[in-house]
């Protein structure tokens, strides 16, 4: 059928049945299209009226109406654009998302002036989509799935994506500060440099997932999946993260400033240049863990297992190695300095180069440690 052809919309001359109320004047779609884009300078008022009449009859007529109407979200007139963003109910907004970014960003500014931004697409189907920089914030998109879509730079912060299926979805540069995802499935996702504060990532799919240079302060990621996960370069400062999975994970140059992981398994991780200052590691394991050049400054590595562990070169200033396990452990070129190791056992340590200046060895097994060049300055041995 032609666009321009009558629809049970359009009052027909001579049709059998009476026209619906606010049916449209003859000429179907094309007559609506004619009404939008009328000025009507000289009644303003009149204006509104029949441009909102002719808004109501566009959205009867699926796509094509849908394009004459969304040219009203540029009328100079506000009445117009904020009362017609009301229109819009669930299928309409459906229709303005698959159209892009650009065209939702339009009604989605009327939204926000208008009904205060909220917005219900739970549970709807937007696989695949290109939504680069699209605003969902604020939003309800309970178990919505974007999977496979581009949310490039996408604004969905404050927004609830419990259960929302976001495999493989692009988020780089997304900002979902503050929103729930607990229970979501990420697996796969792209969250490099994303803003990923305060987000409840309880339980979630994150396996897989690429979240390098992410700002994670503060997340809760309790109980969630990162096997896999690159992770480096993020910060998870006062991140919650009992119960999360993090077996292969890339831990490379992840901040971890001020958190509590006491008793975690870290057997054969990966920290190079980690940044682990005054965080809690008491009883953890370190078993073979590659630190080369990690900030461990102040931590609490209090009975913790670093047996063979790598800390060439890393920043173990004030740290607390009292009964911990180096047996092994290799720290040349490390700076060492008022660390405490009261207890520890450092049989076979490699302490060449390092800089032991003010620290405290006191009852601490040293048989077969190597000091070669090490600045012993200091030094507390009994």
């Amino acid at each position: 059928m032609s666009a321009n052809e009558p629809t049970k919309y359009d009052a027909i001359l001579g049709g059998q049945n009476p026209p619906p109320i606010n049916a449209a004047v003859l000429g179907g779609i094309a007559g609506i299209k004619q009404r939008l884009a009328s000025p009507l300078a000289e009644a303003r008022l009149a204006a509104l009226s029949e441009r909102l009449a002719a808004l109501s009859e566009a959205l009867n007529y699926g796509a094509a109406g849908l394009e004459a109407a969304i040219t009203v979200f540029d009328d100079t007139d506000e009445r117009v654009r904020a009362t017609a963003a009301a229109m819009y109910g669930r299928e309409e907004q459906i229709s303005l998302i698959e159209k892009g970014a650009a065209i939702w960003n339009k009604w989605r500014v009327q939204n926000l002036l208008l009904l205060g931004g909220f917005v219900d697409l739970s549970w709807a189907n937007l696989s695949g989509y290109n939504l680069s920089g699209a605003n969902f914030r604020e939003s309800n998109l309970a178990g919505a799935s974007f999977e496979g879509g581009n949310l490039q730079t996408a604004k969905i912060f404050k927004s609830n994506l419990e259960v929302a299926n976001l495999r493989n979805a692009e988020l780089r540069g997304a900002n979902l500060s503050r929103s729930n995802l607990s229970g979501a499935d990420l697996q796969g996702a792209n969250l490099g440099q994303a803003n990923l504060r305060l987000v409840n990532f309880r339980e979630a799919n994150l396996s897989q997932s690429i979240i390098k240079g992410a700002k994670l302060g503060g997340a809760d990621l309790s109980g969630a999946d990162l096997t896999g996960a690159d992770l480096s370069e993020a910060d998870l400062s006062l991140a919650e993260l009992g119960g999360a999975n993090l077996t292969g994970a890339n831990l490379a140059g992840i901040k971890l400033i001020r958190s509590n992981l006491n008793g975690w398994n870290f057997k054969g991780f990966v920290f190079v240049g980690a940044n682990l200052r005054w965080s809690k590691f008491a009883g953890a394991c370190f078993m073979r863990a590659n630190l080369r050049g990690a900030n461990l400054e102040r931590a609490d590595l209090r009975n913790a297992d670093f047996f063979q562990a790598d800390f060439t070169g890393a920043n173990l200033c004030d740290a607390d190695f009292n009964k911990a396990t180096l047996a092994g452990a290799n720290l040349s070129g490390a700076v060492v300095k008022r660390a405490s190791f009261l207890k520890a056992n450092l049989s076979g340590t490699n302490f060449s180069r390092a800089n032991l200046s003010g620290a405290i060895l006191k009852k601490a097994n040293i048989d077969g440690a190597n000091f070669t060049d090490a600045n012993l300055s200091r030094c507390a041995w009994t």
